[in-house]
């Protein structure tokens, strides 16, 4: 019977696509945190920065094709760095549109460590590393900005794109840290909250964004389905 009930729950999470409802009077934000990296990129502090992807994460990319095979996408929105935008072109192709790569998507810059393995910058600055993390979201890597200057980026595009996206589903895909502040801020939580809403590589999270309000749809529906 366990079996059973777990080939439903996978079942059910790979149908999230049809049984939401049609968006009518708001915007529906679909999240997609940028695919699994390669081996050579998956310890450094990426921040803005480029990486590539690793071998699942490029069938990761396979998954959300299927995924929205049956959404009506009207547009899909994505951080200019190439681990987010060749999937993002993936899913505009697949639906005959164009990707808009924009610059308030990128991830915060990470200053003189971005590019550095975590290994290296612990070694060289363990107290700066320390206080990045005890106070995520409002510290900075040195040279770099905060989480939270990254979230007033994004909110500034999306104030700018949620007039058009009403009645309208809307495909977005970010870096992860960028990707869980946007969802914090827009569900009203403190930044420093926002490691509750983490998503894997290549996971997905569903907002519907009305006009005074914002509800979740789904969110990391993969977790139940399989690895």
């Amino acid at each position: 019977m366990a079996g059973l009930a777990t080939m439903e729950l996978q079942r059910a999470a790979g149908q999230d696509a049809q049984v939401l409802a049609d968006p009518t009077d708001f915007c529906r934000l679909w999240l997609f945190r940028h695919p699994e990296l390669d081996a050579a990129h998956a310890e450094r502090a990426i921040g803005a920065g480029p990486a590539d992807l690793s071998r699942r994460g490029r069938s990761q990319v396979l998954r959300w094709l299927e995924l929205l095979k049956t959404v009506e996408v009207a547009a899909v929105h994505c951080s200019p760095q190439p681990q987010c935008q060749g999937p993002a072109r993936a899913i505009a192709e697949a639906h005959q549109i164009e990707a808009l790569g924009n610059p308030l998507l990128r991830d915060q810059e990470m200053g003189k460590w971005q590019g550095r393995t975590w290994v290296d910058v612990m070694r060289d600055e363990d107290g700066p590393v320390r206080t990045f993390f005890s106070e995520f979201g409002e510290a900075k890597a040195p040279g770099g900005e905060s989480l939270g200057d990254s979230v007033e980026r994004i909110l500034g595009w999306w104030t700018a794109t949620m007039p058009g996206g009403v009645g309208k589903n809307v495909v977005v895909v970010l870096p992860g840290s960028l990707l869980s502040g946007f969802a914090a801020a827009m569900l009203g939580m403190r930044l420093s909250r926002c490691v509750s809403l983490n998503l894997p590589h290549g996971g997905l999270g569903v907002l519907d964004a009305f006009q005074n309000g914002v509800r979740v749809g789904c969110w990391n529906p993969g977790a139940i389905g399989p690895a």
